[in-house]
């Protein structure tokens, strides 16, 4: 998976606190998360969004990675500045390829990924990579537990993969171009 351009970074941590904001509102309002939940977020940038799940949804844990040093780099600045007397212990940034997750099977209750699998590929028109990318959420997400993604790329293709693995859609919310999904993994009884 490619790191991000200058320019791709600019605009990731330009509006992030709004988006954040915007995107943690629509989750809190759509769907239940679990007490004590386990999450995983794939593609972090700059941390805001990790900061706002963790203080809202007080998660037992809370995993925000990213491919991109320099973008874990600028969570780490983010979470000091939120919380200059240190990071709450539930949440850690960790440098990792949704590619190849280096957790074990059904470790996560909830994962999150907002415009990031699209990143999965070497570029953004290319989505060659995107279900190798998939498989690896699913492998480490546990039954019944749910996908929150958002994206702007690949949209129709994603949906398949995931009804075609008995994903259902628990919420949806299109805004121009980003289409935002929460989609639980079936149980092993369904």
């Amino acid at each position: 998976m490619p790191e991000m351009n200058r320019f791709q970074r600019f605009f990731v941590n330009w509006s992030a606190a709004r988006r954040a904001a915007r995107r943690y509102r629509w989750i809190r309002d759509s769907v239940e998360v679990p007490d004590g939940a386990v999450c995983l977020e794939v593609g972090c940038g700059n941390g805001e969004f990790a900061a706002r799940f963790v203080d809202g949804q007080h998660p037992a844990s809370y995993v925000a990675i990213d491919v991109d040093p320099l973008q874990l780099d600028e969570a780490e600045r983010t979470l000091r500045t939120r919380y200059p007397n240190g990071t709450p212990s539930s949440l850690e940034l960790k440098r990792a390829d949704m590619l190849n997750l280096p957790f074990p099977d059904a470790a996560f209750d909830v994962v999150l990924t907002f415009v990031a699998l699209h990143h999965a590929s070497p570029t953004h028109h290319d989505s060659s990579r995107v279900p190798d990318a998939l498989s690896e959420i699913d492998r480490v997400l546990r039954h019944g537990g749910l996908l929150v993604y958002s994206e702007i790329f690949h949209k129709e293709q994603i949906r398949r993969w995931l009804t075609d693995r008995g994903y259902s859609t628990d919420g949806f919310q299109r805004r121009f171009r980003l289409e935002s999904v929460i989609s639980r993994k079936p149980s092993p009884t369904s």
